[in-house]
C-alpha cells in the first residue's frame, strides 16, 4: 500500500486526530507544549495544523545534522545532541512546511527513530517519515523528497556527530537514485522498533563489531529521567495498522490552560508595546516573547527606556579610569604634571569667587589703615 497524495493530507490528518486517542495515557499534547515551549515556538501549519519549531532552527537546517546513530535491541535509535531531543525524535515526525520550513509534528507512539532508511553498498541516508504513515503502508521512493534526506558514506554511519561527516545536500538527489528504500518499521513485545538497514553492512563498512545496547542504557531516549520500557509500549488492545507516527491538532483547538486567560493577553499587548516604541529591535523581542518561556518574564521586568528613574535608585557617577584621567577645566597640562597614574587624584580644590572678593577687599583695607 502507498501513501496517500499531499492533496489529501490536511483532511485525512485531521480526520484521524478527531476519532483518535494517545496510544499512552502518560503522553500528550499537554505534556508537549509544556516541555518544548521553553525550547521553540508553536506555530500554526495550514497543511499540519499546529506544530513546533526550535530555537536552533536557521536556514539550512536540518533535524537530523545534530546527533548520532547507536545500535539497540530495538533496532537503530536516534541520539540527539539537544537538549530538548528525547521528545521530538521518538515521537512525532519532522515535516518541511513551505511558509514555516523544518517543524515538528505532535504523534503518541515511541520508536527509536521515526525515520524511513535508504541504504546501498557506498552510503545510507535516512529521512523523517511522512506525516500520513502509519505501519500498514510502505514508503517508497516517490514518497519523500531527496532533499529530507541526510547521507553518510558507509563507513560514517555509527560517527559520534553526524554534521562533521555528512554529504552536502546537493548530491543527495543522484545518492538516493544508487541506494534501496528499506521498510524495517515494526512492532515487537508492544513496542516500534527500527530495525532499519542490516547490521552486517554497517559492520563491514566500519570494520568493528557491534552490539547491541540495552534501550534503557541509552540516554536521552526518554521524555523523563528514568527510562522504564512500560512507557514506551503501545496499547495492546490497538489495532497494529492503526499505529500512526503523527496525528493532527487542529489550530482551532486550545492551547493548554496555562497559556490562557491574563498571560496570553499581557504577551499579546508587550508585542503592542515593541513594536511602537522599539521598532528597530522588534524582529528579536517580538520573537521572543511569544514563545511561553523564560525568556517572556524577563521582557515583563524590562523597564522601558523612556521610564522616569526610581528615587531609589540614583545614578551612579562614573569615575574615570588611570588610563584617561581628564585634565582639570581650564589647565590642559594638570594631568601631565601629576605624571599621570597613581598620582592622578582628584583635582585640588578652588578657592571660591566670594573667598576671592573677600581677599581683595582687605588688601584694600589695609593701607587705609595704616595711613
Amino acid at each position: 500500500m502507498r501513501l496517500v497524495k499531499p492533496v489529501a493530507l490536511a483532511t485525512m490528518l485531521f480526520a484521524m486526530g478527531a476519532l483518535s486517542h494517545p496510544a499512552s495515557a502518560e503522553v500528550s499534547f499537554d505534556f508537549f507544549y509544556s516541555s518544548l515551549s521553553h525550547h521553540g515556538s508553536w506555530l500554526v501549519s495550514a497543511q499540519y495544523g499546529r506544530v513546533w519549531q526550535p530555537n536552533d532552527y536557521r536556514p539550512g537546517w536540518n533535524p537530523y545534522y545534530d546527533g548520532h546513530w547507536a545500535y539497540t535491541d530495538l533496532g537503530w535509535t536516534w541520539v540527539s545532541d539537544y537538549e530538548w531531543g528525547a521528545t521530538p525524535y521518538h515521537y512525532g515526525t519532522w515535516v518541511e512546511d513551505p511558509e514555516q520550513g523544518w517543524v515538528w509534528m505532535p504523534g503518541y507512539v515511541w520508536a527509536p527513530s521515526w525515520v524511513v532508511f535508504s541504504s546501498g553498498p557506498d552510503y545510507i541516508g535516512w529521512a523523517p517519515v511522512p506525516p500520513n504513515y502509519s505501519l500498514s503502508v510502505s514508503i517508497g521512493p516517490r514518497d519523500i523528497r531527496p532533499s529530507h534526506f541526510v547521507f553518510v558514506s558507509s563507513g560514517n554511519f555509527m560517527a559520534p556527530r553526524v554534521r562533521a561527516c555528512a554529504l552536502p545536500p546537493s548530491r543527495t538527489t543522484v545518492i538516493v537514485n544508487k541506494t534501496k528504500i528499506v521498510n524495517n518499521i515494526t512492532v515487537q513485545n508492544n513496542v516500534v522498533v527500527n530495525r532499519g538497514p542490516d547490521v552486517r553492512i554497517v559492520e563491514r563498512a566500519s570494520g568493528r563489531r557491534l552490539r547491541a545496547t540495552p534501550i534503557d542504557q541509552v540516554q536521552e531516549v526518554s521524555r523523563g529521567p528514568r527510562f522504564t520500557r512500560e512507557e514506551i509500549r503501545v496499547d495492546s488492545r490497538r489495532n497494529r495498522s492503526d499505529l500512526r507516527v503523527a496525528e493532527i491538532r487542529s489550530a482551532d483547538t486550545p492551547l493548554p490552560e496555562q497559556t490562557r486567560g491574563g498571560l496570553k493577553e499581557e504577551r499579546r499587548e508587550d508585542r503592542k508595546e515593541l513594536r511602537r516604541d522599539d521598532r528597530g529591535r522588534m524582529s528579536g523581542d517580538a520573537t521572543t516573547v511569544s514563545r511561553g518561556g523564560p525568556e517572556d518574564r524577563a521582557i515583563d521586568r524590562r523597564v522601558p527606556q523612556d521610564a522616569p528613574q526610581s528615587p531609589s535608585a540614583p545614578r551612579r557617577r562614573l569615575e574615570p579610569t588611570n588610563a584617561s584621567v581628564a585634565a582639570p577645566s581650564g589647565n590642559p597640562h594638570a594631568a601631565d604634571r601629576r605624571g599621570g597614574g597613581a598620582a592622578a587624584s582628584a583635582p585640588a580644590s578652588t578657592p571660591e569667587p566670594s573667598a576671592k572678593k573677600k581677599a581683595a577687599k582687605k588688601e584694600h583695607q589695609a593701607p587705609e589703615k595704616q595711613r
